[in-house]
């Protein structure tokens, strides 16, 4: 967060740039006008955008023409989160949480953010708003831009693995075709100022030792390649929950994801829903046990269905504690959590406080998959309540985990890919 990444696009477009909402009443009623008022409101968009690009690359050449020609550099009438500054600090934020101020720069990082006083040359940021590096902490990028080769028919979890294991089958062997797709994902995440990146590596669990031996050589050449330019690159090598319970599965794939660098422990909780506690909680004592003796972290996929039966997070919260108490320090990282939102209060209410007392421990929200994924018609065991594909019903619940009552607790929370 000490690097400078980037100025955004000016935010104050919409004062700019009034949007004619005024005349769209006028407008629906003769269609034809309306259309034609269409195409032209598209147009002068179009324009409206290529402006602000040249604005934005303009101001992007300049900084870095002052960054290489100058040591220090200010940047004046930037905007940053309040979240972003010292609590100790006096800056006021506006109703958007953003504080204006100017940013000082020395040897390419951040050393002072005064309040807009500042005598002398600046770089006038025109109200852009400053951010930190992007983390994006959960990711699938071997499954990235597969699109339409492994379109998803009903929208739901089901096919979503289904599909996922034909492309595996048809092109994850290919080391060209994982390597590419990987390294532009994260191409396009560096683009828009992301600097720190963890990807399941789907496939490291498949008995097939050449598409195990695909994923992890991909892996490592793109961590080193972007290392070089100052992206950090984590892994996580998952197995299914039950499975790091049998010592025979467990350790081979154990010893295959310590010899990579960068590589850390992680499994598919799946639908406990059916599976006596103790045994869950014997799955999560092994798991737990193996991170601690190797020294690395954990990320799991947990209770991300629509089974309000599902609660492995239960279990989950009994192990973590019993893990802290044994001397088990490394940050641990919980993905998707959706089931937890369909829970009773008491059991919502013991959940969130028994995370809250185990930190480091991070929650990673999904937006962007779990709203279209859950309570979609195709979805079945043993992933989900059995929902009918060819029956017409439209999806009514959200699909999110308790991110504003997880925040409240003092629970770490992000939004992931």
């Amino acid at each position: 967060s000490e690097r400078l990444l980037r100025c955004g696009l000016p935010s104050r477009v919409a004062s700019l740039y009034p949007y004619p909402g005024s005349k769209m009443a006028l407008l629906s009623r003769v269609p034809l006008t309306f259309a034609l008022s269409g195409a032209a409101l598209a147009a002068a968009s179009f324009t409206l955008g290529a402006l602000l690009n040249r604005r934005h690359g303009l101001l992007r050449l300049k900084l870095k023409l002052l960054a290489r020609a100058k040591r220090t550099l200010v940047l004046s009438r930037v905007r940053v989160p309040r979240s972003l500054l010292p609590p100790s600090s006096s800056f006021v934020s506006d109703a958007e949480g953003l504080v204006d101020c100017d940013v000082h720069i020395l040897d390419g990082k951040i050393s002072a953010i005064d309040a807009g006083q500042t005598v002398g040359p600046k770089c006038d940021a025109g109200g852009s708003i400053l951010l930190s590096c992007f983390t994006d902490a959960h990711t699938h990028m071997i499954k990235t831009h597969g699109h339409p080769r492994t379109r998803n028919p009903t929208g739901s979890i089901n096919d979503a693995l289904r599909v996922e294991l034909i492309d595996q089958e048809a092109n994850w062997l290919s080391e060209e075709d994982v390597y590419r797709r990987m390294d532009f994902a994260i191409a396009t995440a560096y683009h828009y100022g992301t600097r720190a990146m963890r990807t399941h590596l789907d496939g490291t669990n498949s008995p097939d030792a050449q598409l195990r031996a695909t994923v992890y050589t991909a892996f490592t050449k793109l961590r080193a390649k972007w290392a070089a330019k100052g992206v950090c690159l984590q892994g996580v090598a998952n197995l299914y929950l039950p499975l790091w319970g049998k010592p025979a599965l467990a350790e081979p794939h154990l010893e295959e994801a310590m010899s990579h660098e960068g590589v850390l422990l992680g499994a598919y909780c799946g639908n406990v829903n059916g599976t006596p506690f103790a045994e869950t909680e014997a799955h999560l004592d092994a798991l737990f046990a193996y991170a601690h003796a190797h020294g690395v972290q954990v990320d799991l996929h947990i209770d991300e269905t629509n089974d309000p039966q599902c609660c492995c997070l239960q279990p989950l919260v009994h192990c973590l504690r019993k893990a802290r108490a044994n001397g088990y320090t490394k940050p641990v990282l919980l993905g998707h959590l959706t089931a937890l939102s369909l829970q009773t209060p008491a059991v919502q209410r013991e959940v969130v406080a028994g995370l809250a007392a185990l930190r480091p421990l991070t929650v990673i929200v999904h937006p962007a998959t779990n709203l279209g994924l859950q309570d979609r018609r195709g979805s079945m065991p043993p992933h989900c309540v059995e929902i009918d594909a060819d029956t017409p019903r439209t999806p009514q619940w959200r699909g999110l985990t308790l991110v504003q009552e997880l925040a409240a607790a003092g629970g770490g929370g992000a939004p992931g890919g």
